[in-house]
């Protein structure tokens, strides 16, 4: 099979010849170390001017290129974290953070390789009436995802599009889970308010990508820590369910599958987030939530995708680490197809590269159908 039929297939719930390989990001440090050349100039996640906009365009084109030189199946070639226009510029309030297009207020770590959410800005009523989420479908937008999938077409990878539905960029946008959370009881109004702007705007964006011709759609609001969920199931299915449910139903109209990622432990709203109709999930956190599990519990349901340990194993472990690793997903979860490996977050800067390598090698020889009994 080629790459593409290998991934599909895993996503109808059958075997393919090996058992698919991707991951849901690759950060900027990790694409240069895979391709021996510098592509990113900033540890930001998304710079500004017109330049930025086509360094944007080549680093998400650089990023594909990277997956494919991985042997990987699929590769997230549209992110929503990075469309943006030509004119935009961050924010900055001082020389570590910025303003991002979101309303996010945003930290540059050079040490750590990075940029992180640390702020928001819309704390008032007048704030939410001011705010303005980024608009999918500005012109400039528009020729971004365009150009970006014109030169992706007829490649032998399936292309992901990393899309939210409403949660996390909302909760960011407010400044934390905190103060959104005390909105649920103290200003409900505002809070249902905010989601439903923010949630939009990520509508928008999954449209403009399932109608650009991308193969999958990657839904990656976190909903959990390995507790469990960070927001009360009850206030989830009345905030946040509907908008999940309705990037579904995006897909199901473009004909493209949709997957969710989610860290942490997902059991008590798991049951919610299979009705919606996704076609897979991503990345069953370990420590947290149980692959073999769920496996057995949805895996007649949804394709289950993860989960190499990239908290321990890919940065700091030994090959052998690695490869046992590897193992324990595939023996998990891979029986019966409907499986595809992935790390258990993404492939972050302090990953070690030749470790992804010793992934991808040990997925090819174990994880080629029919599996060995074990």
């Amino acid at each position: 099979m080629n790459h593409r039929e290998r991934f599909f297939r895993a996503l109808e719930l059958k075997e393919p010849d090996f058992v698919p390989i991707t991951d849901l990001a690759l950060d900027p440090p990790i694409v240069d170390a895979v391709l021996g050349r510098k592509v990113s100039s900033s540890v930001l996640t998304m710079a500004g001017g017109s330049a930025s906009w086509v360094s944007s365009i080549n680093y998400r084109l650089s990023l594909v290129e990277a997956c494919k030189k991985l042997d990987f199946d699929a590769a997230s070639a549209l992110s929503d974290y990075s469309l943006t226009t030509k004119d935009y510029k961050p924010r900055y309030i001082d020389d570590k953070r910025y303003i991002d297009h979101w309303g996010r207020i945003m930290q540059t770590s050079e040490e750590a390789k990075s940029t992180y959410f640390v702020g928001g800005t819309v704390n008032t009523m007048e704030d939410l009436e001011k705010y303005d989420p980024p608009n999918p479908y500005h012109p400039d937008i528009i020729e971004m995802v365009d150009k970006i999938m014109a030169s992706v077409k007829g490649q032998d990878i399936v292309t992901m599009g990393q899309v939210h539905s409403g949660w996390h960029m909302a909760f960011q946008v407010r400044g934390g889970i905190d103060k959104i959370s005390i909105d649920f009881y103290r200003n409900s109004n505002f809070a249902r308010k905010l989601i439903e702007k923010v949630a939009k705007a990520c509508q928008g964006f999954a449209k403009i990508m399932a109608e650009s011709g991308i193969d999958v759609l990657f839904v990656t609001d976190d909903y959990a820590d390995n507790k469990g969920p960070m927001i009360n199931p009850k206030l989830f299915r009345e905030y946040e369910l509907q908008n999940l449910k309705e990037i579904v139903n995006i897909g199901k109209k473009y004909g493209v599958p949709v997957l969710k990622h989610s860290d942490g432990n997902l059991y008590p709203i798991l049951d919610d987030i299979v009705n919606t109709g996704i076609a897979g999930l991503h990345p069953i956190e370990p420590g947290a939530m149980d692959l073999k599990d769920v496996k057995e519990r949805y895996g007649d349901r949804i394709c289950l995708a993860g989960n190499v340990d990239c908290r321990y194993v890919l940065p700091f472990g030994s090959e052998d680490d690695v490869r046992k690793d590897v193992r324990r997903c595939i023996d998990a979860a891979a029986k019966g197809g409907g499986f595809i490996l992935a790390s258990s977050n993404s492939l972050h800067a302090n990953v070690k590269v030749e470790n992804i390598f010793i992934m991808v090698d040990e997925a090819r020889k174990y994880g080629r159908y029919p599996l060995v009994s074990k």
